[in-house]
């Protein structure tokens, strides 16, 4: 049992490490020329350690089809940048932002009960639930930013 957790210690480091080196800035493997608030969106969003909650496939395709889009079930960000593609109108926008910060309080909703029903973790969901909201402030301005222009 002592090599067990040996190894999965060895497993939560090497994962440590590298959501460490994410936090300063992933690479990101943009094969096409995208306006600069879907990069900042897909690179955040797609990193927990960035956004604070995890969004999976499941989560991109129903952020989707609230917003009338139906996408295939592909690689996370080619899903996510799709769905950010679709979006012409500054409505449309605010619809699609609107719906990921549901599905984000969502989220913070469950760390709020994980938190309360195990308060030695309240420090880390505090720290994820403030960056969900710094997060939600940057889509935010973004979207205060594409209404000007």
């Amino acid at each position: 049992m002592s090599d067990d957790i040996k190894s999965l210690r060895e497993e939560f480091d090497n994962l440590r490490k590298q959501n460490q080196e994410c936090e300063e800035g992933c690479e990101t493997d943009f094969e096409e020329d995208f306006p600069d608030y879907i990069i900042e969106i897909t690179t955040k969003l797609l990193s927990p350690n960035r956004c604070g909650v995890y969004i999976s496939k499941r989560d991109i395709k129903e952020i989707a089809a609230a917003c009338d889009e139906k996408i295939a079930p592909k690689q996370r960000q080619r899903m996510l940048t799709d769905t950010l593609k679709s979006v012409f109108k500054i409505e449309e926008m605010e619809h699609l932002f609107n719906t990921i910060k549901s599905r984000i309080d969502t989220k913070l909703k469950f760390y709020e009960e994980l938190s309360a029903a195990f308060p030695a973790s309240k420090t880390f969901f505090t720290m994820h639930h403030d960056k969900a909201e710094k997060f939600k402030s940057s889509l935010d301005r973004i979207l205060a930013e594409n209404k000007e222009s």
